[in-house]
């Protein structure tokens, strides 16, 4: 708007210059390609082309001239007063003007603006273009004040033929007494004229608030400066401040701009560059803002500058967008610069070519950015030749809409690498397509990890189908259960000892029992074990089979982890050792029959033996080897007695006969008559708290005492105290025999009470079968209660075992 005003205030007072200068004017602010001015006549009621702007051959137009009631777009603008659109849609054809423009000049989209003023349609201007470069909201915003602007000229311009036609008028008034009725009329329009003067001026001045232009006239002789109302709120000063000089002008200037201002106003002066110039403006309250001037110089006819009038337009924030988009497009190339991956743009079409590629180009094919520049079909020459293929056809496609592909280019050493492109289409306005822009990642690690696990999952598929066939063939039961404790798989042989129809009957509680057909709770069941993370090792178990039937199974279980240690599963193992338990009973029957036939000879022997040991008649020697007689049959009795009490333990007929118990007493007693065991080891007897009656066997209570002591101070360190305690805990009674020496190794608990099993620390020095605490467990079991042992890791021992209380 202010290049238009500036174009009207050179246009001089010549009417056919005027009309020119408006056509281009209008081409220029709609950014249109062809503009046709056309007067509108009263008589014919017509549209007469008067002035075009961007068509040569407009003279020789079928527009010419339009009949006011003519279906046509500038036609309609004239009738109705008002801007008249034609968006470029297939019922726009039946008008003439936009049909002649579509068929002779290719622009199917039109805008036709009324120059009217006081209601008076005086002229009409028709805007065409093949494509609207501006939105339609903006472009007819922008006509209406071109509407406004233009028509006050045209009208000023008529103002101006009309006052030289009074004043010839006044010169001839003598000889024109006989046309006064006509010289009145030209009063009277002098009049109409006036007054659509004065509301051009009004139209001007909203105009100027619309595109918030403000307008300045420097009268540089007199050194007037005069500014439009605009410019009050422009400057931050209020209205009422009253005449703005120049001084007060440039103290609104920002400091940084005064000197290049004032360079520019000098320059224009003296002629040497036109004077347009943007500068920032500090308003009272700190705010700046950016103001973008364009001024005229008139000269008097020596050349000297007169005046010089100007516009002045607030653009801060159109240079706020500026300069957020320069610091956009910045920060986009900083990240592209810096992008491990590489990024391009390329310009399509015969001239085709990179027109940006960022650094990372060089580490992915070798070449720097200048060889794609100078070589667009560098790419061309670096495709794998497997590839080439494929890759020519993805051009032809991405030309059209983009895409991705993923292929293999030989870069400069010679590498192989795989890279992965996604291109995307820029396209103008009407769709055409103008570059492509992308982005290439080099993918040869992920390309290679994935022929890596592609080799590894044919290997783990292969290891599974061995561990498969492992599993099935394999002669023992193997259920594999998952975390839940679901089953994943079982073998033939499980199915064959168990049974079943499914592997969810194996592991079980309900399915399972104890050897001697005591129910086996859920928490001791193998499988819920392996599941908490613990493991059971040939575990003797009986199976409850699908049809009702018992079998003897040994089991072992275990969690499977990964690993991190994380639970996958567990692994069920059983097998049938129904043959071993019938060996098991011949062997303990076998056992029974051999300790009752040596009874007697050995009781035989201890009964001679000691008779010569006590008659006076013998000689000593005789006597000391009847001593060793006796010692050693009588420790063979205790092995027979041993073996006797295993077969009644193994076969179930062990005989307990319960009673109540003083449990304090009969401790105190089996120390006193065990003190020649213990010898060198002191025993104390510890009751903490009431010790209540127990409901036990004595003698055989008394046969698990005598072994933990001899025990306690065989495999003690000579002197150490044994240390005998008693406690009540709930309905039980717990005993504690504690020793000091070398300890119990912990890979050793686990295995203190089965048959025949001795320590590693008294194997040289103690005589024995290793019974004894197979035994003792025996008898406390059979009594209901438990045997455990413990070891701290100080080099302290200690047995514990339960009875239950009379009542309990």
């Amino acid at each position: 708007m202010a290049d238009a005003s500036l174009a009207l205030s050179r246009a001089g007072e010549d009417a056919g210059a005027l009309r020119g200068v408006i056509a281009a004017a209008a081409a220029r602010a709609l950014r249109v390609e062809i503009v046709y001015l056309f007067d509108v006549l009263q008589e014919p009621r017509a549209l007469a082309l008067v002035a075009s702007e961007g068509d040569p051959g407009a003279a020789m137009s079928a527009l010419q001239r339009l009949p006011l009631d003519a279906e046509s777009l500038a036609a309609a603008a004239a009738r109705r007063g008002a801007v008249q659109v034609a968006p470029g849609g297939e019922g726009d054809a039946a008008l003439l003007d936009v049909a002649h423009l579509r068929a002779q000049r290719g622009c199917s989209h039109a805008l036709a603006i009324p120059l009217a003023f006081a209601g008076d349609v005086r002229a009409v201007l028709l805007c065409a273009a093949a494509q609207p470069s501006l939105p339609q909201a903006e472009a007819l915003e922008i006509a209406g004040a071109l509407s406004v602007l233009f028509g006050m000229a045209l009208a000023a311009a008529a103002s101006r033929a009309l006052g030289a036609r009074v004043g010839e008028l006044e010169r001839e008034r003598t000889a024109l007494e006989r046309s006064r009725e006509q010289l009145d009329a030209t009063i009277a329009e002098a009049r109409r004229t006036e007054e659509a003067l004065r509301l051009m001026g009004e139209g001007f001045a909203r105009a100027q608030k619309i595109v918030r232009l403000a307008n300045w006239d420097w009268r540089i002789v007199r050194n007037e400066l005069v500014w439009s109302e605009e410019s009050y709120p422009m400057l931050g000063l209020p209205s009422d401040a009253g005449p703005i000089t120049y001084e007060t002008f440039l103290e609104r200037v920002h400091p940084d701009d005064r000197a290049g201002l004032m360079r520019a106003v000098d320059l224009a002066l003296h002629g040497a560059a036109p004077y347009r110039v943007d500068y920032r403006i500090l308003r009272p309250d700190g705010e700046e803002r950016v103001i973008h001037t364009v001024a005229d110089v008139q000269r008097a006819e020596d050349g000297a500058p007169i005046r010089m009038i100007g516009t002045a337009l607030d653009v801060t924030e159109q240079r706020s967008a500026e300069d957020a988009l320069r610091l956009s497009e910045a920060r986009l190339r900083l990240i592209a610069e810096h992008a491990s991956d590489v990024i391009f743009r390329m310009r399509l079409g015969p001239d085709g070519g990179y027109e940006y590629i960022n650094p990372a180009v060089v580490d992915h094919t070798g070449y720097p950015p200048e060889a794609w520049y100078e070589n667009p079909r560098l790419f061309l020459s670096l495709v794998h030749p497997e590839d080439t293929g494929r890759y020519h056809e993805f051009v032809e496609r991405m030309a059209a809409a983009g895409g991705r592909i993923t292929f293999r280019i030989i870069d400069r050493s010679g590498r192989v690498r795989w890279v992965a492109t996604h291109v995307t289409i820029e396209r103008d306005d009407s769709g055409k397509p103008l570059a492509a822009i992308g982005i290439s990642r080099d993918v040869t690690a992920e390309k290679l990890a994935d022929e890596e696990r592609e080799r590894l999952l044919e290997q783990l598929a292969a290891e599974r189908t061995w561990l498969n066939t492992v599993i099935e063939r394999t002669p023992v039961g193997i259920v594999l259960l998952d975390p839940t404790g679901q089953q994943i798989t079982w073998n033939h042989r499980a199915q064959e000892l168990a049974r079943a129809t499914s592997p969810d009957e194996l592991g079980g509680a309900s399915y399972l029992c104890l050897s001697d057909g005591q129910p086996l709770s859920p928490e001791e069941c193998p499988a819920m074990r392996a599941l908490r993370g613990e493991v059971t090792t040939a575990r003797e178990l009986s199976l409850r089979r699908a049809h009702g039937s018992a079998l003897a199974v040994l089991m072992s279980a275990g969690p499977i982890v990964d690993a991190n240690g994380r639970l996958l599963g567990a692994v069920l193992a059983f097998e049938d050792i129904t043959r071993l338990k019938e060996l098991e009973r011949l062997k303990d029957e076998w056992t029974s029959v051999v300790a009752h036939d040596l009874k007697q000879p050995v009781t035989t022997i201890i009964g001679y033996a000691a008779q010569i040991e006590r008659r006076p008649q013998f000689a000593d020697a005789a006597k000391a080897r009847a001593g060793h007689i006796l010692a050693s049959a009588r420790r063979l009795g205790r092995m027979v007695s041993d073996l006797t009490d295993i077969s009644r333990i193994e076969s179930r007929r062990l005989a307990i006969e319960r009673g109540p118990v003083d449990l304090p007493a009969l401790v105190q007693a089996v120390v006193e008559r065990t003190a020649s065991e213990t010898e060198g080891h002191p025993v104390d007897v510890e009751l903490r708290g009431e010790i209540p009656v127990v409901a036990a066997d004595a003698g055989r209570v008394e046969q698990v005492l005598s072994n933990l002591l001899s025990n306690a101070a065989k495999y003690g360190d000579p002197e150490t105290p044994i240390q005998v305690r008693l406690e009540r805990r709930g309905d039980a009674v717990v005993t504690s025999i504690w020793n000091s020496g070398r300890g119990i190794p912990p890979d050793e608990l686990p295995f203190l009470f089965e048959r025949f099993f001795r320590g590693k620390a008294g194997e040289a020095r103690v005589i024995g079968l290793g019974l004894g605490l197979y035994i003792a467990k025996g008898l406390i079991q059979a009594h209901g209660g438990q045997i455990w042992a413990e070891s701290p890791g100080d080099g302290r021992a200690a047995f514990h075992f339960t009875l239950p209380l009379v009542g309990g």
